[in-house]
């Protein structure tokens, strides 16, 4: 049985795309290679964190609890069952990170002990292993999966195709298997509308959802000082956005981080 570094483990309610406000059991992964300028866990990029902070109890009274890491894949799963016993609105697991795809092997023991119980998994990736995503991929019954734009600072320059064509085949897979496929990319102030129209025709004819999510102006972010309204598209360069979207793409959406708005985790 494998064991693995966590975060934390918790439930909430889904901040991000389609299922946004859908109950869901959150395992956060520890880790992440990409360096996104505006990452908002930046907490949980430390791939060897002692303790995982696990929230249990009600959904209103929530005790932390720390559980030392690396877990193993059946410390993991009691939690699950804790939560479950709270949440009879459960939609599903949200394996999130850092980045899932980082601990392959240990998500796939979790997330085919969830498939056991009955319970939907759903997982939220970069997408920056095509490899390791194939190997978990038929566990999941959702997939969102991030494109990261150049602007996004998430790898070096020269790096970039190599991280992007991952994550279109994350996405081919994910539709070959009949996963149901979200494609997610955060989009910042002054995203080139080029940029996205080669994005959607790369896509186009996949049957996806496709989430254009405005940037949430944070204090951690790293370019802060400069103030949201200098990251923080305007609602004119999202309707832009969107249109060309629509050009390519039959579902295609715009929404923002709805938990940032309810001050939830």
């Amino acid at each position: 049985m494998s064991k693995g570094y966590i975060t934390e483990i918790f439930d909430s309610f889904q901040g991000e795309g389609p299922y946004v406000g859908r109950r869901q059991i959150f395992i956060r992964f520890a880790g992440c290679p990409l360096h996104c300028f505006y990452c908002d866990t930046s907490y949980a990029k430390d791939p060897h964190p002692k303790f995982c902070d696990f929230f249990g109890g009600s959904s209103m009274i929530h005790s932390k609890k720390l559980i030392r890491n690396p877990m193993s894949t059946k410390a993991a799963v009691e939690c699950i069952k804790e939560l479950r016993t709270s949440t009879p609105d459960l939609h599903s697991i949200c394996y999130t990170g850092g980045e899932p795809l980082s601990s392959a092997a240990f998500v796939k023991e979790i997330a085919a002990e969830a498939k056991s119980m009955q319970l939907k998994n759903f997982l939220e990736t970069s997408g920056n292993s095509a490899k390791r995503f194939a190997s978990v991929a038929d566990y999941f019954d959702f997939a969102s999966i991030d494109i990261k734009l150049r602007n996004h600072l998430a790898v070096e320059e020269r790096d970039y195709d190599n991280l992007y064509g991952n994550e279109l085949e994350c996405i081919r897979i994910a539709v070959d298997r009949g996963t149901e496929t979200i494609v997610k990319v955060i989009v910042v102030k002054n995203t080139p509308v080029g940029e996205i129209e080669q994005i959607c025709k790369d896509l186009a004819g996949l049957d996806i959802k496709f989430v254009l999510q405005p940037v949430t102006a944070h204090s951690s972010m790293k370019n802060a000082d400069a103030g949201a309204d200098i990251v923080v598209p305007d609602v004119k360069e999202l309707f832009e956005l969107s249109a060309t979207a629509g050009r390519y793409l039959e579902h295609v959406m715009v929404i923002p981080q709805v938990h940032k708005v309810m001050g939830i985790r």
